[in-house]
């Protein structure tokens, strides 16, 4: 597929190649990408490296940095396309939009006796491993910690079109590294 971009990026101008990649070549590389998100570092790295590459022969340009041509095109980086889709499945596993064989995978904490403690993994139950590394690459556990570093307005949002829309104008990547941004809503 890249191969095309190559082959006609002197023959279409640069929107009509962006259009191609976004609508041809972006959705196979987004395909099932929760599941590849817990791959090896060099599988992701590898589908990092066919974005670039696309986007060179896009823009036509090799010196320019992966940065650059992502905020040219508007897109993000895959890993935090695929971090936000996680927070996307934990929105709709909180508020019971997926069939159950998906939500059986989370432990959702119930409320007792009525009370409610505004903790910030209120929502989730969080697996306990005997070491310190096994099964914290898992989703079972990545979802609810992403989901418990957000800000409250931002767990607490109603619908899943504004939830949506606010996560991905959102650079998870940074909620990852240990990274606390500023809690702002992007409704408007």
């Amino acid at each position: 597929m890249i191969g095309i971009l190559r082959r006609l990026k002197n023959l279409i101008p640069v929107n009509a190649r962006l259009l191609l990649y976004k609508s041809v070549i972006l959705p196979r590389l987004t395909y099932c990408h929760l599941v590849r998100h817990f791959s090896s570092a060099s599988d992701v790295r590898k589908l990092e490296r066919l974005q670039e590459k696309a986007l060179r022969l896009v823009y036509n340009t090799a010196a320019d940095s992966y940065d650059t041509l992502l905020k040219r095109a508007k897109l993000t980086t895959l890993q935090n396309r695929r971090l936000q889709d996680i927070l996307i499945l934990m929105f709709n596993v909180k508020n019971k939009l997926v069939m159950n064989y998906i939500s059986d995978i989370f432990n959702i904490k119930e409320d007792t006796n009525g009370k409610r403690y505004n903790l910030r993994n209120a929502d989730f139950v969080l697996p306990r491993f005997k070491t310190a590394s096994y099964g914290k690459h898992y989703l079972r556990y990545l979802g609810p910690q992403l989901r418990a570093k957000l800000c409250n307005e931002e767990r607490n949002i109603d619908t899943l079109a504004a939830f949506r829309k606010m996560i991905r104008k959102k650079d998870v990547t940074s909620i990852v590294e240990g990274y606390r941004t500023e809690c702002r809503l992007f409704l408007a």
